[in-house]
């Protein structure tokens, strides 16, 4: 089969710009700036094509190729080189997805297609009217895979004790990603706890309806919130001693707690919400 330089330059800076893009926009969330990607791009089209167009040993294009998509990396997000092994992870899990998905789909078409791998760079022997459709739908699958793996990430269970008045409650707590609720005066976050879980803390005989005529003795804070279905509302919320995650290590002095008076989970699974500022 016959390898040509500009193809695979071509094909090359055209996947590893979207690679980089997708690790910037739904992994990183860096807004790095496009023209660090497109060097990136094209540091890594031209390693590719250096790789496959040239009598190199096979050793030599491996720590070429590598090096590249270190120095890929690196260029687009040099803010976060500390992670960079986890940005490494994901570029290989997404390059992977992109060739099997293209592979896949060809092959469910039933027509034949030559393919070439050499140091990991694979080179696909097909026409831009098919390659650019399956890029594209490579594209979704690709977005889609890391939806479902943050959300599935996100969806974690911690044990949360949270300590005022010399009495401390420990429960299951979900962490919340999607509250970032903050109280407005002084900043902090605000994770969620069910009142009777609360109740515990203050030894309070009441019902939720009348903690208003406790809020003085108590010392609860009204904290402005939106939701979903609801444009405006208030959430009564303490400020408690000691908020503790032991499982990361975590222990927050003078945290917000606010309270919700229902159950948080039907199923009982947890009886608190960790806001996402905390973890």
């Amino acid at each position: 089969m016959v390898i040509y330089a500009d193809v695979i330059f071509i094909i090359n800076f055209i996947s590893s710009y979207i690679l980089l893009y997708l690790l910037d926009k739904f992994i990183l969330k860096v807004s790095s700036s496009r023209k660090r990607l497109l060097i990136s791009a094209l540091t890594g089209a031209v390693t590719a094509a250096v790789v496959f167009c040239t009598e190199i040993p096979v050793w030599a294009a491996y720590i070429l190729r590598i090096s590249s998509v270190f120095a890929m990396l690196l260029i687009s997000f040099f803010k976060l080189k500390q992670r960079i092994l986890m940005q490494l992870a994901w570029f290989l899990i997404l390059s992977g997805i992109i060739t099997f998905s293209m592979i896949f789909i060809v092959s469910l078409a039933s027509k034949p297609m030559q393919i070439v791998t050499k140091a990991g760079i694979v080179y696909f022997d097909i026409s831009p009217k098919i390659f650019l459709p399956l890029l594209a739908v490579s594209y979704f699958i690709m977005i889609l895979f890391i939806k479902m793996f943050k959300n599935r990430k996100n969806k974690k269970y911690y044990i949360m004790s949270v300590t005022h008045n010399d009495k401390t409650v420990t429960v299951s707590a979900l962490f919340d990603s999607g509250n970032q609720l903050k109280e407005p005066i002084t900043g902090k976050y605000v994770s969620i706890l069910e009142w009777e879980s609360v109740k515990e803390l203050f030894e309070l005989n009441c019902g939720f309806s009348e903690i208003s005529d406790y809020a003085e003795e108590i010392k609860l804070w009204a904290v402005p919130f939106k939701s979903l279905g609801n444009p405006s509302g208030i959430l009564f919320a303490f400020l408690a001693d000691r908020v503790e995650i032991p499982e990361e290590k975590k222990c927050y002095n003078k945290s917000f707690i606010g309270i919700y008076e229902k159950q948080l989970s039907k199923n009982k699974e947890y009886n608190a919400l960790i806001n996402a500022g905390l973890l």
